[in-house]
């Protein structure tokens, strides 16, 4: 039987992409909320950034404290691409919320966060909130597709490979 992840692997692997969904979401609504809501909505994405930023920590160290995301059995291959693809995943969930912070820090306006207050303007320089602004927007598009690949992988263990990787992820049926 393969190992499974532990509980807090899969917490907070779910928990992310829970995270990470709502703040694409929120970002893709901020440019069609009206004039009005934009200040509230960008302050929910950016806590949410912020969450996600917060999880990345936790879930780097349970990673590499616990079972691979692989099979023993694959391929070397296999596991060097698999490693690859984490490795990828892992710097998009750091590098787009920290430029999301540098476009806030450096903007033209501070940015009200529920809960936790406003973020100010801390070093308001125009080039460097442009240059941070559009890498977050590129990166987190190009999530897309490296999360369509992740998940098609994850697809084609269990039904085509039937290795269990699916099963390390899945919080129901745990012994």
């Amino acid at each position: 039987m393969p190992q499974r992840y532990s509980v807090l692997q899969i917490a907070l692997h779910w928990l992310m992409a829970v995270a990470i969904a709502a703040a694409w979401l929120l970002g893709q609504a901020i440019e069609e909320a009206p004039r009005g809501a934009k200040g509230l909505a960008e302050g929910q994405h950016a806590l949410i950034g912020l969450l996600v930023l917060a999880l990345v920590v936790p879930r780097v160290l349970a990673r590499l404290r616990g079972v691979p995301p692989y099979p023993d059995t694959m391929p070397a291959w296999e596991r060097r691409l698999a490693h690859a693809g984490h490795g990828i995943l892992y710097l998009l969930m750091i590098a787009i919320p920290v430029l999301g912070l540098i476009g806030i820090t450096t903007g033209g306006r501070p940015v009200t966060l529920p809960i936790l207050g406003t973020v100010p303007v801390l070093f308001p320089v125009r080039w460097l909130h442009g240059a941070a602004a559009e890498a977050h927007e590129v990166l987190a598009n190009l999530l897309l597709p490296v999360l369509t690949l992740h998940v098609l992988a994850t697809l084609w263990h269990s039904a085509v490979r039937r290795d269990g990787v699916l099963g390390r992820m899945i919080p129901i049926g745990r012994p």
